[in-house]
């Protein structure tokens, strides 16, 4: 039995309390003051404790979720996402006729084009190929493939997917036979431990993930990008888009610019 706990709190503690380090179903939202925080859990009693041990959280809401096929559901729901380039289903009855086309059905990997960071880092993606020829590319934590899926469509060259999933190799390959991709090249590793990348730089990563993976990984874009490379990132929150921009400007990654929809927010970086 899976319970969902709802609950607010304020920006300082969401900050310093790193409650993303403890929770892996997790999503939280703006409201007013506040972010309202739910977690997903299978063991309610045990959660509810530690939440109030170390977020002295006053008051919550907490709600039995009932068995359900959540791809299936969201599948027969699907309405496509609309780029520049891109228009995006999850429905694969649907047969949309336009020369960029891709269907990323719900799964158990993360990146359908859904979510506001996948749509952000997409809309980054479509504006830098306007601006730029690149040739080398790495997508880091790539979850369906899409961002993978995008660039080679864009750039017709090879691309390189990562992911520590497991899940996600499966998908990835069960997408690249749905769209018909071939250059897609998965390779399972966390971050970039792999000897696959050994002596290789890239004119662009990509990497759509959280706050605290993005600063982690630093040292290895500064590494693996090509003088006057390009990395996007996406994943952010726009109180956190500071922080960003002032840790990758100390690796000399200039900001190139950076879009946002609601709290969410993607940003171009550039190697000097």
């Amino acid at each position: 039995m899976f319970h969902k706990i709802t609950f607010c709190i304020s920006e300082k503690k969401l900050k310093t309390k790193k409650i993303l380090d403890f929770f892996e179903n997790i999503v939280f939202e703006k409201k007013n003051k506040y972010w309202q925080v739910q977690i997903i859990t299978s063991n309610y009693s045990r959660d509810l404790k530690f939440l109030n041990l170390i977020f002295r959280i006053k008051k919550h809401q907490c709600v039995k979720i009932s068995k359900k096929n959540w791809v299936l559901s969201t599948f027969q729901k699907d309405r496509p996402v609309k780029t520049n380039f891109f228009t995006i289903s999850q429905n694969q009855l649907k047969i949309i006729s336009t020369k960029n086309f891709l269907k990323i059905p719900a799964s158990t990997a993360f990146g359908t084009g859904k979510h506001f960071s996948t749509l952000l880092i997409i809309k980054n993606i479509e504006w830098l190929s306007k601006k730029k020829k690149l040739f080398s590319f790495l997508d880091l934590g790539t979850g369906t493939g899409i961002l993978a899926f995008v660039l080679v469509k864009i750039y017709k060259k090879k691309i390189i997917a990562t992911d520590i999933d497991i899940e996600s190799g499966k998908c990835v390959n069960l997408n690249k036979r749905t769209n018909s991709i071939n250059n897609v090249f998965f390779v399972k590793c966390r971050d970039f431990h792999t000897s696959y990348l050994n002596r290789k730089k890239f004119d662009l990563i990509v990497s759509n993930l959280l706050l605290s993976p993005l600063k982690k990984n630093i040292v290895n874009f500064c590494r693996y990008l090509k003088s006057g490379g390009f990395v996007i990132v996406s994943g952010i929150l726009k109180s956190q888009v500071n922080d960003m921009i002032s840790h990758y400007g100390k690796f000399n990654l200039k900001l190139v610019k950076y879009n946002y929809i609601s709290d969410w927010v993607s940003i171009i970086f550039k190697k000097l």
